[in-house]
Parts: C-alpha cells; sequence; structure tokens
C-alpha cells in the first residue's frame, strides 16, 4: 500500500506540470509538417525520454544535491512552492502554447525529439525542481529508500506514458474534450496540484524539523 501511495502521489505531482491534456494541442502544432506515422513515434519518444531524463535526475539528484550543499527538505520546500505558483498561474492563466509555430529547423523532426521537444516543452524546469523534490531521503542502501525510489520511478513511468497517450492521440482527444473540456481537465489539475504543492511544503518542513540531511 505503501508503494501504491508513493507512486500514486509522483504521478498527481508530475502531472498537472506536464499537463499532457493542455500540452496535447502544443505537440499537435509543433509536429503539424510530419505524417501520422512521424507524429506517432514521436509521441512514443517525448513519452520514453520523459521516463528517462526525470528518472535519471530522480537516481543522480540526491548526490548532486549533496555536492551543491542543498539538503532534500529544502529542495522539497522550493519544489513546493513552485508546484504552488505554478498552479496559482494555472487557476488564472491560460495555458501555455508558443505565440507561433517555429520555422522549420534543420534536420528531422526526429531529431528534435528530446531537444526541445521533451526538454524543455515538455519536461521543463517545474518538472525538474518537482522531480528533485520527490527524491526520498536515506540511505540507497536501506530496504525502505529503495522501495520508494522504485515507487517514485513507477510514477514517473506512469506519467510518461501519459504523455505518451494525450500525444499519440492527441487530434482525437483535442476534438473530444474541445476547449471547454482542456480547460476544466487543466483547473482540476490546478487545484490538485495546489495541495500537493502544500503537502510536499509541509514534508520538508519536518525534515528540517527532524534534521535530515
Amino acid at each position: 500500500m505503501k508503494f501504491l501511495n508513493t507512486l500514486f502521489f509522483a504521478y498527481l505531482a508530475l502531472f498537472p506540470i506536464l499537463n499532457p491534456p493542455a500540452m496535447a494541442p502544443v505537440f499537435f502544432r509543433l509536429t503539424e509538417g510530419v505524417t501520422v506515422a512521424q507524429r506517432n513515434h514521436l509521441a512514443f519518444l517525448i513519452g520514453l525520454y520523459t521516463f528517462l531524463f526525470l528518472s535519471l535526475l530522480l537516481c543522480v539528484g540526491g548526490w548532486i544535491l549533496k555536492l551543491l550543499g542543498i539538503s532534500i527538505p529544502v529542495i522539497a520546500i522550493a519544489g513546493g512552492l513552485l508546484l504552488f505558483h505554478s498552479a496559482w498561474k494555472m487557476l488564472n492563466d491560460a495555458p501555455r502554447v508558443p505565440d507561433s509555430a517555429p520555422e522549420e529547423a534543420p534536420g528531422t523532426m526526429l531529431d528534435q525529439a528530446f531537444y526541445p521537444l521533451t526538454l524543455p516543452v515538455t519536461a521543463g524546469p517545474g518538472a525538474i525542481a518537482v522531480t528533485l523534490s520527490l527524491v526520498p531521503s536515506g540511505s540507497i542502501l536501506d530496504p525502505g529508500t529503495l522501495m520508494a525510489f522504485l515507487a517514485t520511478a513507477s510514477g514517473i513511468a506512469l506519467a510518461g506514458a501519459t504523455v505518451f497517450l494525450f500525444y499519440r492521440y492527441s487530434t482525437t482527444v483535442i476534438r473530444k474534450l474541445g476547449k471547454t473540456g482542456a480547460a476544466t481537465i487543466t483547473q482540476i489539475s490546478a487545484f490538485v496540484l495546489l495541495a500537493i504543492g502544500v503537502q510536499i511544503v509541509w514534508g520538508g518542513l519536518q525534515g528540517l524539523l527532524r534534521g535530515t540531511p
């Protein structure tokens, strides 16, 4: 049960930041010049790269923070505040959409699957901050900590799969959701994100009070 709780907490923390329902129209717009097969392949690559990038960050983020002298509770508080700020903007602003579609760049769209379509369009600074705030505290050799890492990585995998599904079926999803449906999902996601931001900040404060490194 704890494994599932950690898994879904990580997923629910990342879902509003990745925001696949709102980003699916952006993905569709940025890939207007490719075939359906190429767009579907791009959707798979972006979902996979999102999982690999954030999972790698989850694994090495703790050591990077130690090298910089930053404790995980401090990152949790910063990430929680960023989540709260992002949720507030989502509640009051329109979804982030580029002002105009980019000009055709050298190379194929497949060359741009990681940069910029995955980073920073899909998994931007917000997703990076949230992932760092989800890094479990404690020794990696401890079974509980290892289980927390696996559960969080599973949540990231689920988030990456969600990105793939929305991007893969973006045309159908956009047509079915419409502007009202997408806006409704965004508002609900923003409210959930507010609550998760508060929870992460509270966990970080508790870690500082306990003296967690």
